[in-house]
């Protein structure tokens, strides 16, 4: 199957129903639970409303400090669940879509994306077009390559929960203007992320494949991904990707582990890349930038 025809088959699930952050974001919001506060003038707060009237809203903010406000100030209220070690606020990761590199089995909300940059020369958008469907794509800045090869990152969803996420999903290089190569490489993959936003393991399988003239062979034996992730603080996270085959009871492949900085909407990725059972450590570095709707 060509990148084209399982891009196709993407387009299938967009009409799926699926309950909406709109929808979602209808609930009540509870006076006891930790609140979104953004005001008109574009500043947000977090805490507990304690008080609430036609005449003020009194909140209490994660630091504690206690704040009267007009409600004709208040520009939108809402619940948000992600709290910390120290009970306080922690903003979402705003690439909790991925790991350092790999996609993990969550996907992006509808109209949720990013701009991303890996190991600075590979940088990439994604966009979720419904709930379910997130398409990711880029051009290496690499010069004789920039603009001549795109890469295609597909993945549906096929569960979303609380504490679990499955999804398939594909990587593949493409060269439009090429036509006396194979018209894709890549891989097809399949995983499933188990735990929260702050503290998740990802495990995947994936088959590397080459597809030419309408049809595509794959890899007869699998490539697996195992990596985890765990918040420290609201502003840090660590991270492991690890990718790896077994050929006759011998593992080869890579590991991978370093940090995650988390700001409001941009996020920077510190790490070490290294051969499984080798030696030699590569440093790498990325940064995602998350625009439009954000998961809470």
């Amino acid at each position: 199957m060509t990148m084209i025809r399982f891009l196709l088959v993407l387009l299938v699930f967009a009409g799926a129903p699926r309950l909406t952050q709109a929808q979602a974001a209808e609930a009540l919001v509870a006076t006891d639970s930790t609140v979104e506060v953004r005001l008109r003038d574009g500043s947000v707060l977090y805490g507990r409303i304690v008080e609430r009237s036609d005449s003020k809203v009194v909140i209490v903010t994660s630091g504690g400090v206690r704040l009267e406000l007009d409600p004709i100030q208040v520009a939108s209220i809402r619940n948000v669940s992600n709290r910390g070690r120290d009970g306080r606020y922690w903003p979402p990761d705003p690439n909790a879509s991925r790991l350092f590199f790999t996609a993990t089995a969550r996907p992006l909300a509808k109209g949720e994306g990013y701009l991303a940059t890996y190991f600075v020369f590979f940088p990439m958008v994604g966009y979720g077009i419904t709930d379910r469907i997130t398409l990711a794509a880029g051009t290496p800045i690499i010069p004789g390559a920039l603009g001549q090869v795109w890469y295609l990152a597909p993945k549906i969803s096929l569960l979303n929960r609380e504490k679990l996420s499955v999804a398939v999903g594909a990587l593949g290089l493409w060269a439009p203007f090429e036509v006396d190569i194979g018209s894709s490489v890549g891989i097809a993959y399949a995983a499933g992320t188990y735990g929260s936003r702050n503290h998740a393991v990802t495990f995947g399988a994936g088959w590397g494949y080459i597809a030419e003239e309408g049809t595509a062979d794959f890899a007869s034996r699998p490539v697996f991904m195992l990596g985890g992730e765990t918040r420290r603080a609201a502003s840090l996270k660590l991270i492991t990707e690890n990718w790896f085959t077994v050929d006759g009871g011998r593992v080869e492949g890579l590991s991978s582990f370093g940090v995650r900085f988390i700001g409001e909407r941009l996020s920077t990725d510190l790490g070490i890349i290294k051969l499984i059972g080798g030696w030699g450590y590569f440093p790498m570095v990325s940064f995602a930038y998350a625009f439009g709707n954000r998961a809470r």
